[in-house]
């Protein structure tokens, strides 16, 4: 009976118990905690071997898409110059509710929780600056919080800059036509001839999937791998998820791209913040085609940044630089800090 109900109680741990993951140093931080950004209890992990080392923020990919051990697992000397800070955005990961109006879920509301997320740092840390890098739906938060807020911070790091949504989806579309055509793939041709770069069909989600499944299968996102095993795996494994937080992962990612996309095919940086405040640097998969590099580096070229830019190029990633190129990415974040 005793050994029943210490199965029982193991597994019932197992489901519901998460916690931060160890850390290096004895002397450092390791926070896993929630706080109340807009009203709503949302979930920040707090990292870093020296407690007084600069501030840095990670906005996450997506929307919906968290993932509080990325950074740690794929890029961890961050944790040894940087208070590495990862938030799970309202309605993805850990913050994630199915009992939560999807209707909150809108690019206004991203951002003012993000900029009472770096004023809540400011105030922890007692610091006038911090380092802000977003990746992917991460820099759209983070390039309109920098545009908007520049005061803020010591620089803006943007890992595959979302630039224009309609144009990179035509982009994306021809790339993947054009791969399955050199490839002799028919059954991706047929498929992808069917989708509407637009998106503004009813069915436009399955659609956004048919591109994104042969995107993947064509090294658009990964340039050195062709399925998503190693996120989920990451995921799963991840010490600060419960195993029903990590189940229920997919649908908080679903319905938060369910609820922006719209919205967000009406992004267009160009427009929206031709002049940017604080100094900036944009890191670019030379494959990626999900945030298809051609735009990024017109922007760049576009862009008035007289507080400083910089362009680097990433020869052997697509979209997930974290993946494809984790070495030389820390590198040149680190560059970021000693130029400051």
């Amino acid at each position: 009976m005793l050994i029943w109900f210490l199965l029982v109680a193991i597994l019932v741990l197992a489901t519901f118990w998460s916690g931060p993951a160890p850390l290096r140093s004895t002397n450092g931080i390791n926070r896993l905690e929630a706080v109340k950004l807009g009203g709503v209890k949302q979930w920040i992990s707090i990292r870093g071997e020296n407690p007084k080392a600069p501030v840095l923020l990670f906005l996450h990919g997506g929307p919906g898409s968290a993932n509080i051990a990325k950074l740690r697992i794929q890029t961890p000397e961050l944790e040894k110059h940087f208070v590495v800070v990862n938030w799970d955005q309202r309605g993805a990961g850990k913050s994630f509710s199915p009992f939560a109006p999807a209707s909150a879920l809108t690019r206004e509301q991203y951002v003012s929780d993000a900029r009472e997320l770096v004023g809540w740092l400011k105030d922890q840390f007692g610091v006038e600056k911090i380092y802000l890098m977003g990746f992917s739906w991460g820099t759209v938060l983070g390039l309109t919080l920098a545009s908007q807020y520049p005061d803020d911070f010591a620089a803006f790091i943007s890992v595959s800059q979302v630039v224009d949504y309609q144009a990179a989806e035509r982009l994306s579309l021809e790339y993947a036509l054009e791969s399955a055509q050199r490839a002799g793939n028919e059954q991706a041709r047929q498929e992808l001839s069917s989708v509407d770069p637009a998106y503004s069909s009813s069915d436009w989600q399955a659609k956004l999937g048919i591109q994104r499944k042969w995107l993947l299968a064509f090294g658009g996102v990964y340039h050195s791998a062709d399925s998503f095993s190693h996120e989920i795996k990451m995921l799963f494994f991840a010490l600060e998820y419960s195993f029903i937080e990590a189940a229920l992962w997919p649908l908080g990612s679903n319905r938060s791209l369910g609820q922006t996309w719209p919205e967000l095919m009406q992004v267009n940086f160009f427009e929206e913040a031709p002049a940017l405040g604080c100094p900036v640097v944009f890191f670019v998969g030379r494959h990626d085609y999900n945030s298809p590099w051609r735009l990024t580096e017109a922007y760049y070229e576009a862009l008035d940044a007289p507080a400083g830019k910089r362009l680097v190029w990433f020869e052997n990633a697509a979209h997930d630089i974290f993946f494809d190129e984790p070495k030389k990415l820390t590198r040149e974040i680190l560059a970021v800090l000693e130029n400051k």
